[in-house]
């Protein structure tokens, strides 16, 4: 007997990534039930000196309970957030984009492309520089973009100047250890300087093709893998670097939002019958950590089905997919949970409910 595949509609709110045609996906990864060993050893467990604990752990709601669900599997990371996403979840232009809280932006939707930044601080000399005379040092990369709380909400394709090339041109002082970006509206936050040349970041002109512009000057915009948004600084005017009593701690993703899960479609105004085979999707993302597996769960979180999401890296999502079938009509709940390669498992739950008639 054929079965009727059916997607589930892509409703959810926020940044649904397009699909990108590259071909990188990891199809056909056989899930597994979760063994006892590999089980977590409870609903609470601990990120440096916090303990968290598991939200959607045995929370039955009556609906219809089937253990050890298996099913097909496979994950990307590819594709990127489209620009009109990224503007919705600003809520203002991309030029806009991270580096304060978005009450504080400026919408600023006309400009023009500047690329001149100052380079000052404990160096010999001050200089002036206009990126685009580096451009045989242009990068591009695929880059996600996430807040140290709340959902992942980005990824981006972006081109700039790595600013290795930038601290290179400068003759620096003795132990210069610190390099802040400031925006021109003065915004600017300090980073350890070997850390920003470890992340190799970089002084982004384009995100997802488009040219950026402002209307205040520079249009270059800071971007650094598997680093938080406050250090996104837009319109960078200048760059100081500086030799400072302390290194600067770097600001990591709030304990309580680490292993981020979401679902990214919704069984709204969706039919599904007994039989039929279900597609769910979503992101993961752990701005640090790779994910190593995401989890699914049909019965409360009493069992789980483990898929492996072996070669991801942490510099970008997972973009998750899995297909399974139920024999019965009743009211459905799916969990999803992911789990980091450093052992923590999704503090905060994502789950999606659906009838099967």
């Amino acid at each position: 007997m054929t079965k009727t595949t059916n997607r589930i509609m892509a409703g959810m709110a926020g940044a649904v990534l397009l699909a990108s045609g590259a071909g990188a996906a990891f199809a056909g990864l056989t899930p597994a039930v979760a063994e006892s060993d590999t089980q977590p050893t409870g609903t609470v467990h601990s990120v440096a000196d916090y303990d968290i604990r598991s939200s959607w752990l045995a929370q039955d709601e009556g609906y219809t309970q089937v253990a050890d669900v298996r099913g097909t599997f496979d994950f990307d990371q590819e594709g990127v957030t489209p620009n009109d996403e990224l503007f919705n979840v600003f809520g203002t232009a991309i030029l806009s984009m991270c580096s304060k809280p978005a009450a504080e932006l400026e919408v600023e939707q006309t400009g023009v492309a500047n690329y001149y930044i100052n380079v000052g601080g404990n160096v010999q000399k001050s200089f002036t520089l206009d990126l685009s005379e580096l451009e045989d040092d242009e990068q591009e990369m695929l880059m996600g973009c996430s807040c140290a709380t709340g959902s992942p909400f980005g990824q981006a394709s972006v081109i700039g100047i790595p600013l290795a090339s930038v601290v290179g041109m400068a003759e620096l002082e003795e132990d210069v250890n610190t390099v802040t970006a400031y925006g021109a509206d003065g915004f600017g936050q300090p980073l350890p300087l070997q850390y920003a040349l470890d992340k190799n970041a970089l002084l982004v002109y384009k995100v997802n093709d488009q040219e950026l512009r402002s209307s205040e000057g520079s249009s270059i915009q800071l971007w650094m893998p598997e680093t938080v948004a406050r250090y996104f600084t837009r319109n960078i005017a200048s760059i100081e670097l500086t030799r400072e009593d302390s290194v600067p701690d770097v600001q990591q993703v709030d304990p309580t939002y680490r292993n981020k899960i979401e679902i990214k479609n919704s069984s709204d105004g969706c039919t599904f019958r007994a039989g039929d085979d279900i597609t769910f999707e979503g992101v993961a993302d752990d701005c640090g950590s790779p994910v190593t597996a995401i989890e699914f769960s049909f019965d409360d979180g009493r069992t789980w089905t483990v898929c492996d999401t072996e070669g991801a890296t942490a510099d970008k999502w997972v973009n998750w997919r899995f297909t399974t079938s139920f024999d019965e009509a009743g009211d459905y709940q799916m969990t999803v949970r992911a789990r980091t390669a450093d052992g923590v498992v999704s503090p905060l739950s994502a789950s999606l409910t659906f009838e099967v008639v």
